[in-house]
């Protein structure tokens, strides 16, 4: 089993794979841009400080982009 980075690496790639197969690639992207920002890392910092004015699946994604791009 890999350990430090290489995981978190391909627990990245795993993830990236799935959104792609799924469709859902882009999606909170897409819902950063329509709230106002140019930024999906800024509107995931929002989010996080006010998760109960989102959705639980808003929550999720802007938590997943903050994790995904330590």
């Amino acid at each position: 089993m890999a350990t430090g980075l290489g995981r978190k690496k391909k627990w990245a790639q795993a993830a990236s794979k799935k959104m792609k197969e799924k469709g859902t690639e882009g999606s909170f992207t897409k819902i950063a841009q329509s709230a106002g920002y140019s930024s999906p890392l800024e509107y995931a910092r929002h989010v996080m400080a006010a998760p109960d004015e989102h959705s639980p699946s808003t929550v999720k994604k802007a938590n997943f982009a903050k994790n995904v791009n330590k």
